[in-house]
Order: structure tokens, then sequence, then C-alpha cells
């Protein structure tokens, strides 16, 4: 850990979750995402979190008495050694710009480490390079990267970003259409005799689907029924939906997908979770075939998704055309991760961990 001199014209108090909600939604706006959703977020995952009370820790500027930060420590069931144990995820992380500084923030962190070991069995964050020097000052662990991986379905805007006016168009239009011709074409293995469907609700296959699967002994969110409704249709979204693929209709699931438009990129699919019958050892390439299928018939130019997972199932990705894209640091604290690179733990990690 790195030694600070803390600021001493700030503290930290620890919030209440009621009479504190509109101070934290003020302190949110024009700094986090949502903005039409703020109170939405706040109340599914501060006031309606169904596991434990989540914590909540505020930044205070002693000479004016104002509330600059704030950050919370959610609950969250996951798998750590063949064990349940109720996780910590640091959330919604913000220092306001007047006093977004080192120490501050620092500060603020190390309130939110301690919180994870004294509520939770450990506690985790998903954070940005500015969020990440913070948590590795407040002794937060990188036991390795969530990586993000993308297929691109149509090139017709790809191509605009590499390649200048009509040559990108002209060039995005030869390959899709070279795409969309051999989509068509009879070749082994091209089309699964499966049963695929979209559905809004969660399906209580999906839970099955996790209870009959291997866990492995590494860290893993529990993926019940539950949390599955809390975390993907409680917490906002473009739109959100599960893809389902099965041997047939009504039968034990194969593999699920937890699939949403991107906020930013309306033409990208964002994976943000997804399920095999092999669990945490191995993926299904077919289902995933049938996710790129799906994916195009929807009408979407590219799917993304962030995992970080055991070779077989990240090979089993790869082998369908994605590609990655880019790595951020996974960050743990209070479990044996002791140094950073430490892969040791292993870890089965999508977006299903975000704070939403």
């Amino acid at each position: 850990m790195h030694d600070v001199v803390f600021d001493d014209r700030y503290e930290t108090v620890e919030g209440h979750l009621e009479r504190d909600r509109d101070t934290v939604i003020g302190l949110w706006r024009g700094q986090i995402g949502w903005r039409d959703q703020l109170d939405r977020m706040y109340d599914v995952f501060y006031l309606g979190c169904p596991f434990r009370q989540p914590r909540l820790q505020l930044l205070r500027h002693r000479a004016s008495g104002e509330i600059v930060g704030t950050v919370g420590v959610g609950p969250r069931p996951m798998l750590w050694q063949g064990r349940e144990r109720l996780a910590g995820v640091a959330s919604h992380f913000v220092v306001l710009p007047a006093h977004r500084s080192l120490k501050p923030a620092t500060l603020l962190a190390r309130a939110m480490a301690a919180i994870c070991l004294e509520h939770f069995a450990f506690g985790y964050a998903m954070t940005n390079a500015r969020g990440g020097a913070v948590c590795k000052r407040a002794g937060f662990a990188v036991p390795a990267q969530l990586s993000r991986h993308v297929r691109v379905l149509r090139y017709r805007e790809y191509m605009t970003r590499v390649l200048p006016g009509p040559l990108g168009r002209a060039g995005g239009a030869l390959l899709d259409a070279a795409l969309a011709a051999s989509r068509h074409l009879p070749l082994p293995g091209r089309r699964a005799a499966l049963h695929v469907a979209w559905t809004d609700a969660v399906d209580p296959r999906m839970q099955v689907l996790w209870e009959q699967s291997e866990h492995g002994e590494g860290l893993c969110t529990v993926r019940s029924t539950q949390i599955l409704e809390w975390r993907f249709l409680g917490l906002p979204a473009v739109r959100r939906r599960f893809l389902l693929v099965a041997p047939a209709s009504g039968a034990p699931l194969l593999a699920w997908f937890a699939c949403e438009t991107n906020v930013r990129a309306p033409g990208l699919m964002t994976v943000t979770d997804a399920w095999f019958a092999g669990g945490v050892r191995t993926a299904d390439r077919r289902a995933i075939r049938e996710l790129c299928r799906m994916g195009y018939a929807a009408g979407y130019d590219a799917i993304e998704l962030r995992l970080t997972a055991a070779r077989p199932v990240l090979d089993a990705w790869h082998a369908e055309g994605f590609v990655t894209r880019g790595r951020q640091p996974f960050f743990v604290h209070g479990m044996d991760a002791r140094r950073d690179g430490d892969v040791g733990i292993g870890l089965h990690i999508t977006d299903i961990e975000q704070d939403g």
C-alpha cells in the first residue's frame, strides 16, 4: 500500500440510506450515467437490495460542512473456494470536480475498504484507470484483468471509421454482402439444431442450469433467480432481454445470455452475462453461434462482452470470431490475492459483477 498524507480538510462519515438519498443522487448528477434513472438506480441498489443492507460513506469538507463525495458498498452473493459468501462491491464512487484530488479520494476509498472488511467476507471493485489508482492506494490488489471481447456482425459502420468517406461505405457494403451470402451456404455445423428464443423475463430454467453446472473453486457470482431478477430486471438498461438456448422447446437449457443495447452505441449489443451447461469449465460454441445469428437478425452491428474466465471458455468465444479489444483491472480486497497478478485465485467475471 502507498503511503498518503491525508488532507485534514476532509473527513468521511457514515451515510444513512434513507436520510441521505437526495444528497447522494445530487452528487451523482452529471458524474455517472443513467441521468434520467438515477432515482431508480438508488432505490433498487440501495433501498431494494434483497441480500443485506448496503453501506454508504460520505466525504465531507470540514470548513463548509458540505458533502462533496460518496461511495457505496453493495452486497453480492458469490462462490469462493467452493463456499457461498457475501462479498461487497464498491459502487458509485464520486468526488465533486472542485475536490477531486488524490488525498480526499484516497480517504474515501480507504473508508470503503474498511467497510468491505467489517461487513463482508471480502470486497471488489471494477473501475476505470483513475479510480484504479485510488483503489491501489486504498489497499486493493489486482489478481487479474477483465477483458473486453468484440465480434463485428456488420462492417458498414466499422469500415467508415477506418477508411474515408465513400471508400469506407463501399468496403463495408462489400464485406456485409459477402458475409450475408456465406450465412446461406450449406456448410457442416453452420446451423445448430437447437431451440433459441428471446424472453423479457427470467426463466426458472436459468437457475436450474446454474445449479446443475460446474462452479469450480474460484470466484464466481451465484446466479439464482433472485439475483438475476434484481440485477437485470430492476437496475436500469436501454433494452435488456435474455436469449435462451435449448435442444427443444421447453427442454432444460444448454445456455443463456443476458443481452442489452449499449447505452452509447445503439448498434452494439452488450452481453452482460452468459452461462453454459459446462459452467466455469467450458462454453458451448453452438450456443455462441446462435447468439451471433440472433444478434444479426435483431439488427445489431456488433456484439461485445467483458469476460475473464478459464482458458477453454475464452477459447470458445474466440473460435466464434470474438477478438479481445482492451482490458481493465479487477480489484479485490480482503482475499488471498496478496500481490498483483496473483491469478491463482481463479476468476469467472462478467458484467453481472458490476454495480449496475
